[in-house]
């Protein structure tokens, strides 16, 4: 079903009866001045929220309701006191939408990104790199489908959907430009370390639409996630041919040691170049997206200083105030 009205509509919708898709944030059950039950509902859309209520068949409809998740709503649109009423009639569960229509995404559109993704395994020249990241990004088409759609995180750097592709490419980007700086590093090891160290994250985080973490997240994380996926496609190559065991326990140890110090989730340090690097630009990346968020900031208070960042430690130094007059 293709979502024709958001939040941002409805003000305009006085009168009528619709029924369209919504993500239920949040239920609650109130009783009126009467003693009669009813459901508060806050809906939502990627252009904000707006509280609505079911006054009749609660029981039926508060059984449909699953919070956090997007739902068909046939409801009906009133003014009241001057301000704006949603009543809610019925309440159908989904299964697919357009997770852009709930949740901020990339401003680079998927095609694109899967275009960039492909240029760039195209141009790994090592055969059984080349082969390992075609079987995990080209040949599967659904861990691809969710690579491009997962967040880098539930927060703090690249946390919308889009977020894991951009901040992969971003790396992978870097890699390409580094390693002609420095004729030590093979190029198409950190490429392919670049796009396959966060791979577990695709399994990690789940949109509901809001970004959670998987059971498989919060018990295993990214790092052993990715380690298993590389692993098993590796595995699988193994039947058509002998993948070289030097470069299969690179790769997977660039996957675990990316985060460069056990006590951030690493159960080894990096222990050669191409490691090492990948760390470096893994953390440069986030870090770069947690100032660039500070930077953003700027225009809604106008300051010198930014609030404290939890993830950086520290306030960031914004300049002086743009004149205003």
């Amino acid at each position: 079903m293709e979502k024709k009205f958001f939040i941002v509509d409805l003000q305009n919708q006085i009168g009528k009866e619709l029924e369209d898709l919504f993500q239920i944030k949040d239920m609650q059950i109130r009783s009126s001045k009467d003693g009669q039950s009813y459901l508060e509902i806050l809906l939502a859309d990627i252009t904000g929220s707006q509280t609505a209520r079911a006054f009749e068949n609660v029981d039926e409809i508060k059984v449909k309701i699953e919070r956090g998740r997007v739902h068909r709503i046939k409801l009906q649109v009133y003014q009241f006191s001057d301000q704006l009423g949603i009543k809610v009639l019925d309440v159908y569960k989904v299964e697919e939408y357009n997770l852009r229509d709930f949740v901020p995404s990339s401003s680079v559109d998927s095609e694109r990104l899967e275009g960039e993704l492909r240029s760039i395994i195209k141009k790994v020249e090592n055969p059984d790199l080349k082969l390992l990241l075609k079987r995990i990004f080209i040949d599967d088409n659904e861990l691809r489908k969710k690579f491009l759609l997962a967040p880098a995180a539930k927060m703090n750097h690249h946390d919308y959907s889009g977020g894991l592709a951009e901040h992969t490419l971003q790396i992978a980007r870097v890699s390409e430009m580094i390693s002609k700086m420095y004729v030590i590093i093979d190029r198409d090891l950190l490429v392919a370390g670049a796009l396959l160290h966060d791979i577990g994250k695709v399994f990690e985080l789940e949109y509901t639409p809001d970004i959670e973490y998987t059971d498989e997240g919060k018990l295993l994380g990214h790092l052993i996630i990715g380690y298993e996926l590389v692993s098993k496609k590796i595995h699988e190559l193994e039947f058509m041919g002998k993948f070289p065991e030097e470069l299969r326990m690179k790769i997977l140890h660039m996957v675990l040691s990316h985060h460069g110090e056990q006590q951030y989730g690493s159960p080894v340090k990096p222990m050669f170049l191409e490691a090492q690097i990948l760390h470096f630009l893994d953390n440069l990346d986030a870090k770069a997206y947690m100032f660039k968020k500070a930077y953003d900031l700027r225009s809604q208070n106008n300051a010198r200083w930014s609030e404290y960042s939890k993830p950086l430690g520290r306030s960031i130094y914004l300049g002086e105030p743009e004149d205003t007059e």
